[in-house]
């Protein structure tokens, strides 16, 4: 067995093709949850965010076939590095020179600390599963159970712990009084909570920039960006959008919190879309199985919103009697017990570190 570690530039076309195929053979056709357009782009120094940061990728080989990989990134003026888009065969000596060789680029540039996954970006996708590998939901970051173990073989502890809620079918009303009560308050008080309709996308993805790029500002590994860079990120989430599981709340004619959730498509809308796929993807759009909760954010002025947006979900889930899951909450997040009767497991998630 001989192992090789390779750092490689944007115009390596052999290693670049390398990096993109090795998901492939690690997950079956629906745990693949890879964007190879973001990840070429990120590799080539084309991404939207790519002007922030300095992406280093490695790969290594065993007797000539890519077995690990990960992206290693450094940003100007923050001392820790981020190590992601991580993929690895069960293979602790591969792992072990792709972790030793990202912390000894990190060690040289001075850094204090390597974590992960991050990749690249906090507004891509970082966190790593612990549980439940069953098949993924769209949004979750998946990974092989493996992974878990890769990483602490390596050094590396648990520096942040993060949930998903998985919600059953709302049957009645039984324990939400006091959100029900705290809506209608709300609604008393001059509060609008509402779904916005398809054309005022481009208007509601402004106004939930304006308060996200301020409510995630604490989030690990957070970085700002413009408006502009926000809703090319997410301009994608346009035609997947099932508008009545999406609510906007108002004050005096200000948007001052949102809820954003997305029918569960699987990995049905990662990489290159065919015609085939449209039919599918558009049946679950109009009639969804279950729902992925997304985002949530209220502005801290305007206390007990929170819970009056959790009832106005409630309810929309209750008429649409499906299940759903409230996405990757961060551990001691005030939202993370919302409407708990409801809750029947949890998937859990964290995002790692490696002090220098």
């Amino acid at each position: 067995m001989s192992l090789n570690a390779v750092i490689f530039g944007a115009r390596s076309r052999k290693h670049i093709e390398d990096f993109l195929d090795l998901p492939g053979r690690i997950y079956g056709k629906e745990e693949l949850m890879q964007s190879r357009g973001e990840e070429r782009a990120i590799l080539k120094g084309t991404h939207v965010l790519s002007h922030y940061f300095t992406a280093t990728p490695i790969l290594i080989y065993e007797d000539g076939r890519a077995v690990s990989r990960g992206i290693l990134t450094f940003y100007p003026e923050d001392d820790t590095a981020y190590l992601g888009y991580f993929e690895s065969e069960d293979n602790s000596a591969a792992a072990g020179l792709l972790f030793h060789t990202a912390f000894g680029l990190a060690r040289d540039m001075g850094m204090k600390a390597l974590v992960g996954p991050v990749d690249c970006s906090f507004w891509l996708r970082y966190r790593l599963k612990t549980n439940r590998f069953q098949s993924p939901y769209t949004g979750e970051p998946y990974n092989r159970d493996y992974y878990m173990k890769l990483w602490e073989e390596n050094g590396f502890q648990t520096w942040e712990q993060y949930g998903s809620n998985h919600y059953t079918v709302v049957e009645n009303d039984e324990g939400c009084e006091k959100y029900m009560e705290r809506l209608a308050q709300k609604l008393e008080q001059g509060y609008e909570i509402r779904s916005p309709q398809p054309k005022e996308f481009g208007k509601t993805l402004r106004e939930v920039y304006g308060l996200l790029i301020e409510l995630y500002s604490t989030f690990p590994a957070y970085k700002r960006i413009t408006e502009k860079e926000f809703r090319s990120l997410f301009k994608r989430l346009k035609p997947v959008l099932n508008y009545s599981m999406v609510k906007m709340a108002y004050y005096g004619g200000k948007a001052v919190g949102f809820f954003i959730s997305v029918p569960d498509y699987g990995n049905a809308v990662y990489g290159k879309l065919h015609l085939w796929d449209l039919p599918g993807i558009l049946a679950k759009k109009k009639k969804p199985d279950s729902y992925v909760m997304l985002y949530m954010g209220v502005d801290p002025e305007h206390r007990g919103l929170g819970k009056a947006f959790a009832e106005a979900i409630r309810q929309e889930l209750k008429a649409q009697q499906v299940p759903s899951v409230g996405a990757l909450i961060r551990s001691g997040n005030s939202n993370e017990g919302y409407v708990g009767q409801l809750i029947d497991f949890a998937y859990e998630y964290v995002l790692l570190e490696r002090r220098i």
